[in-house]
């Protein structure tokens, strides 16, 4: 896979992100009532993505590493453990290249989970079913804090 292929794969599933923060302004109400189900959601979609990881991939040390980092990460962080872990995903991405079946699920499973962390995010700035603050200041808040995806994505795919 190319350079070009690789980067579009990593900008689609980092889509995910933009289109929650503009489902979000989109239905500003549904936000604090989701909340609860967003959490537990993007659990849900957290260990999805570490399964299809080893039962894809060849298993090495490394993976196995990872896997134990992003689990303590979900255990011991609350709500912290995504912004941790979401941009570590694109190594799950760069691994997933060995196998279309794969990278796909992964890519759609990564997409599907910045929809979840856009909407939490969001929760943050929303009051009494409307959205406080700046909307060009929030979204730059938000890309500034999970751009590490694609910077982590594109360096593992430069220097691997």
């Amino acid at each position: 896979m190319n350079f070009i292929q690789y980067s579009l794969i990593l900008l689609v599933s980092f889509l995910g992100i933009i289109s929650g923060f503009i489902l979000s302004l989109i239905a500003p109400e549904e936000l604090r009532s989701g909340k609860r189900y967003f959490d537990w959601l993007a659990r849900i979609i957290v260990f999805l993505i570490m399964f299809f990881f080893i039962i894809y991939t060849k298993a090495t040390s490394f993976h196995y590493i990872f896997l134990v980092i992003i689990i303590l990460l979900v255990l011991f962080t609350k709500n912290k453990y995504l912004d941790y872990s979401y941009p570590l995903f694109s190594i799950v991405i760069f691994f997933s290249l060995e196998s279309t079946t794969l990278l796909l699920i992964q890519s759609s499973l990564i997409f599907i989970l910045g929809l979840v962390i856009a909407s939490l995010f969001m929760t943050k700035y929303e009051n009494k079913e409307k959205i406080i603050g700046s909307r060009i200041k929030i979204f730059g808040l938000l890309l500034l804090r999970y751009v590490l995806f694609l910077i982590i994505g594109l360096l593992f795919y430069l220097f691997a």
